[in-house]
C-alpha cells in the first residue's frame, strides 16, 4: 500500500487536484473517514496491510466526472486471497505437530478427505541438517517408484504429499497401491524399498519410519504423533536404524518419552544397582540381536550368522563378565535397560 501513497503524489502534482492518502490505525477508519466527509472530502477507495489501513480520499467539488472516472484504475483494491485448499490446511494442521505448536484438524476432515480405504504413513526424515535437497525434488522421484504395481495407474490422485519442516515430510499410500500390503513383514519390505530409492535418486541418506494402517483422516495426528517419538527414540538410542516401523522399539520410544531428569535418575539407580563393565560394541550386538529375538538363542544365531556353541561361548563370557545372564528375562531387562540408560 506504500505505492498507494506515491501515485497519489504524482496525481496531485500532474492534474493540480485535491487529493491525498492516509495512514490510519485499522480502528482508526470510521472516525477518519467522518472527519474527511465533513470537509467535503469524498473517499475513493480503502485497503488494510499489516494492521494498518489506506484511505484515499478527493475533494468532490474539485474533481471533473471525467478524472474520477480513472481513479479506480490507480486504487482497486488489491485482490483477496482465495481460502487454502484443504491439502494446504491438512499440511498447516501435520506441521504443527512438528513444531510443538498444536492446531486443531481442518473441519469435517473425515467428509472432506473421505478415504475407501485405510492408508499407510511413511514419515521421511532427513538425516543430515544440512542437506539441501528439495522436498519437491523427491516428488518427482516416487510416482515412477509406484507406478510400477498394477494398482497405482487408476488411483494416482491417491498419493498425498506433505513437507513438515526441513527435516521431515509425510508420504500417504491407500494400502492398494502397496498391493494391499498389511503384514508388517511386507510394510516393512516396503519402506526398505524407499529407502533405497530416496537414498540412491534423491542423493541423500533418509530414515523412513512407516505406520500400521490408518482407517480415517482423523487418525493421522495419533499416527504421525506416535513416528516422531519414534523418530526421536531412533536419534538417542539406536542411531544405525534406517528403516523401521512405528510399532517397533517400545522400550526405546519409552525411554525417550521420559524428561530428561527421570532418565538420568534411572542411570544413576542402575549404576548403584548393578556394576557393570563397559560393554563392547560386539557384546551389544550380540545382547540387541537377543533382545530381538525374544531370547531364543538359535534364531539369534542364525540372525548373527554364528555356531550356535559361538554364541553360548558370548553369553557365558558376558555372564562371567557382567554377573548377568542375558537368557534369564529379569537378567536380560537389566541388561537392556543398562544399554539404554547407561551406555547411550
Amino acid at each position: 500500500m506504500e505505492k498507494w501513497m506515491k501515485e497519489v503524489e504524482q496525481i496531485r502534482q500532474v492534474t493540480n487536484l485535491p487529493i491525498v492518502c492516509v495512514k490510519v490505525c485499522e480502528h482508526e477508519i470510521s472516525q477518519t473517514q467522518q472527519e474527511w466527509e465533513q470537509k467535503g472530502w469524498e473517499l475513493v477507495s480503502l485497503a488494510s496491510e499489516h494492521d494498518a489501513a489506506y484511505l484515499v480520499l478527493i475533494e468532490a467539488m474539485q474533481w471533473p466526472a471525467s478524472s474520477r472516472s480513472l481513479l479506480s484504475l490507480f486504487f482497486s483494491r488489491p485482490e483477496e486471497k482465495a481460502p487454502p485448499t484443504l491439502h494446504e490446511q491438512i499440511a498447516v494442521w501435520l506441521q504443527s505437530m512438528v513444531t510443538g505448536l498444536r492446531q486443531a484438524p481442518p473441519e469435517r476432515l473425515d467428509a472432506r478427505w473421505p478415504w475407501k480405504e485405510e492408508r499407510l504413513v511413511f514419515l521421511i526424515e532427513r538425516n543430515r541438517t544440512e542437506g539441501t535437497g528439495t522436498w519437491e525434488a523427491l516428488q518427482s522421484c516416487l510416482h515412477p517408484f509406484f507406478r510400477e504395481t498394477a494398482a497405482y495407474a487408476p488411483k494416482a490422485s491417491s498419493l498425498a504429499f506433505f513437507a513438515l519442516s526441513h527435516a521431515y515430510s509425510v508420504l500417504l499410500l491407500p494400502i492398494s497401491i502397496l498391493e494391499g500390503a498389511k503384514e508388517r513383514a511386507d510394510l516393512l519390505e516396503w519402506a526398505s524399498g524407499l529407502y533405497d530409492l530416496i537414498s540412491t535418486e534423491w542423493m541423500e541418506p533418509v530414515r523412513i519410519i512407516v505406520s500400521a494402517p490408518v482407517a480415517a483422516p482423523s487418525s493421522l495426528e495419533k499416527t504421525l504423533a506416535g513416528q516422531l517419538l519414534l523418530s526421536r527414540a531412533l536419534h538417542q538410542y539406536r542411531a544405525q536404524v534406517m528403516v523401521a516401523g512405528d510399532w517397533m522399539y517400545p522400550l526405546e520410544r519409552w525411554a525417550a518419552s521420559l524428561p530428561a531428569e527421570t532418565a538420568k535418575a534411572i542411570a544413576r539407580e542402575l549404576a548403584a544397582l548393578m556394576s557393570v563393565p563397559q560393554i563392547s560394541s560386539e557384546q551389544r550386538e550380540t545382547l540387541e540381536t537377543l533382545f530381538a529375538r525374544q531370547l531364543n538363542v538359535s534364531e539369534t544365531a542364525r540372525q548373527l550368522f554364528l555356531h550356535r556353541n559361538t554364541l553360548l561361548y558370548r553369553l557365558d563370557k558376558l555372564t562371567e563378565q557382567t554377573g548377568l545372564d542375558p537368557r534369564q528375562f529379569p537378567d536380560a531387562v537389566l541388561l537392556q535397560l543398562y544399554l539404554l540408560f547407561r551406555q547411550h
